[in-house]
């Protein structure tokens, strides 16, 4: 399936980017690039913002089915109804993201799907401290995962207004981060012990936290020189 899709990709899409804005492929230029972007610190903090947000979603990936069938008692017939839950959230907050990111810009879309996650995250740590419920759980966790594609499309969306003339570079390195941070938290994740949904939740808590003090790092005013 990889294999075909990259050979219609090759054949059926063609190249937007201009010709005098295009790079031949040299080893060293690459790598000149990636080390511009690491050197980059507003945008590299947006890449960081972006990969917590999406590790924040592979912790519920990791341990959400334990926390939902074995400690929630969900039977495993039902469990995909609550997981599709999950994408009614991402297909609505795409939507949503459509309509208002013409408006107000990307890096307010962005901002915003930060604050949406963070809150939603205090939310369910709360929650579970003052025993709410099982459906607060299930709403903060739709709730999160859905604002995962606003902050993945805007923060890319920012990055490459910073390095239009190195786009592919800033995707690869902004898709590396995302899946890199996730694979690790989500590696991290299946080594707890499960007695109650507190690992998951403290591995959301982080990863959303994490995500906006990067971002708040990011958004710091820049320093002028004085003459």
């Amino acid at each position: 399936a990889a294999l075909l899709a990259s050979v219609m990709i090759f054949v059926f899409i063609d190249e937007t980017l201009p010709v005098e804005r295009r790079q031949k492929f040299h080893v060293r230029t690459t790598l000149g690039n990636f080390a511009s972007l690491f050197r980059h610190k507003r945008v590299l903090s947006y890449m960081l913002a972006s990969g917590f947000s999406f590790a924040g979603m592979f912790s519920f990936l990791s341990a959400g089915p334990f926390v939902y069938i074995e400690l929630n008692h969900v039977s495993p017939q039902h469990f995909g109804y609550y997981f599709a839950l999950n994408i009614v959230f991402l297909f609505v907050m795409t939507i949503i993201n459509s309509r208002f990111v013409r408006r107000v810009g990307a890096l307010n879309m962005f901002r915003a799907g930060l604050w949406i996650q963070f809150v939603m995250a205090i939310w369910l740590v709360l929650s579970a401290l003052l025993g709410v419920g099982f459906w607060a759980l299930v709403v903060g966790v739709a709730a999160f995962v859905g604002c995962v594609s606003m902050v993945s499309s805007n923060a890319m969306a920012v990055i490459l207004d910073e390095f239009p003339h190195m786009a592919g570079t800033a995707s690869s390195l902004a898709g590396t981060f995302r899946f890199g941070i996730g694979a690790i938290v989500g590696a991290l994740l299946s080594t707890a012990t499960f007695n109650t949904a507190w690992p998951m939740l403290w591995a959301i808590a982080l990863c959303a936290t994490c995500s906006i003090l990067f971002y708040l790092y990011a958004s710091r005013p820049r320093k002028t020189a004085h003459k």
